[in-house]
């Protein structure tokens, strides 16, 4: 009786150790699954927070240094415009105090050209000419010597403008990973744990694979990539641009222009003043005329009636053509008076106008010539704030 239940205790215990082994055996291969999930959703993690910190780092330099880094050389972490448009990520550099940064793949757009035309976002150059008013009104483009986030912003204007060309740094499409897509500001990779680069970066070419490119045995590599519409956003180069470039410098013009069409405006016053002036000289001139014409046709028929007296009455007709005459005379003497008088009035308007844009030192409450020296006051207080405008630069 003891015996048998030995045995068949001895029986139960063989087959729950067998079942225990069995179900640590399951649970040990789904922990390491498990586990190996986890580490890999790490290193995921890990690796697209250091390409955002490098992405961040990388945007903060262009913000002070109105410019890109160069690319870095294996093993330095510090900028060498020397390499081209593809290295490695200048870690040091851009202040990135990260032992994983070294393994960043960098490139960065580069597209030398003439000064206003350069589109190489890696150097620092006073590519942006503004609008200038110089003396006389005359307008032209000049550069003020100010290299600033603004000549940034034109670089990446001109960059947008230019054509596609593979020499420069670009992306390629996703679902053809040797054909390029689009030009980019630029672009950082980062290698899966434990691997070479694959695809593009694994090349000494300026590209690097779309970020939408699906991963795969040959290819497992991060990749962020930052358009050129996506800088100028990031840098708000559009408003400031906008404003330094435009605004300023149309404010300025449009002062100028003011204040010329005001200061021609006083000339074509004083014109009229002289032609008012003319036309008052010329009715009393018409008056003395007339005066002078009534004199002679009155004498005219006087000298008639004498002769009538004298004679039998065969010149009488000559009375009555006299007497027209006279009429006629004074007629003409009236006409000429009421043009002086209209004259005399135009002409004290038109001195009254000039003299409101013309004081002589006098000013007069209310005329126009407060507009002129308002407007000379703010020409060059316009320009000034244009001019500022720019050395500010973005911010």
């Amino acid at each position: 009786m003891i015996a048998t239940s030995v045995g068949r205790m001895r029986g139960f215990s063989l087959v729950e150790l067998a079942v225990t082994l069995v179900a640590i055996g399951l649970v040990s291969l789904v922990l390491v699954q498990f586990l190996g999930t986890a580490t890999l959703q790490r290193s995921e993690a890990a690796g697209r927070d250091l390409l955002q910190r490098a992405d961040d780092a990388l945007l903060a330099f262009a913000m002070v240094n109105s410019r890109l880094p160069c690319p870095a050389a294996p093993g330095t972490g510090v900028e060498d415009c020397a390499l081209g448009q593809v290295g490695l990520l200048p870690y040091r550099t851009i202040g990135l105090p990260d032992a994983g940064a070294r393994r960043i793949r960098y490139g960065v757009l580069r597209r030398p050209d003439d000064r206003k035309l350069d589109a190489d976002l890696a150097r620092a150059i006073d590519r942006f000419d503004p609008m200038q008013v110089l003396g006389g009104g005359l307008t032209t483009e000049f550069p003020l010597g100010n290299a600033n986030g603004i000549d940034l912003c034109w670089a990446l204007r001109t960059a947008q403008a230019a054509p596609t060309d593979a020499a420069f740094l670009h992306v390629t499409r996703p679902d053809a990973p040797t054909t390029l897509a689009d030009h980019v500001a630029y672009a950082v990779a980062l290698p899966a744990p434990g691997r070479s680069f694959g695809g593009r970066q694994a090349t000494n070419a300026p590209a690097f694979d779309s970020p939408r490119r699906r991963a795969n045995p040959d290819h497992a590599d991060r990749v962020l990539a930052v358009g050129l519409d996506q800088l100028w956003t990031r840098m708000r180069c559009g408003e400031t641009l906008a404003t330094a470039s435009h605004a300023h410098f149309n404010a300025a013009a449009a002062i100028t222009v003011v204040h010329t069409a005001l200061r021609d405006y006083r000339s074509q016053l004083a014109i009229a003043l002289k032609l008012a002036e003319a036309n008052v000289d010329s009715g009393a001139a018409a008056v003395l005329n007339g005066v002078a014409g009534t004199a002679s046709a009155a004498g005219g028929t006087a000298d008639t009636i004498s002769e009538g007296l004298a004679s039998t009455g065969i010149v009488a007709y000559r009375v009555a053509l006299g007497v027209v005459a006279t009429i006629a005379a004074v007629a003409v003497t009236a006409t000429a008076g009421a043009l002086v008088a209209a004259s005399v009035e135009a002409r004290d308007k038109a001195e009254e106008v000039h003299d409101c844009v013309d004081d002589g030192g006098n000013p007069i409450p209310g005329c126009i010539v407060e507009l002129i020296d308002d407007a000379r006051a703010l020409e060059p207080v316009i320009l000034q704030n244009a001019q500022t405008a720019d050395a500010i630069g973005l911010y």
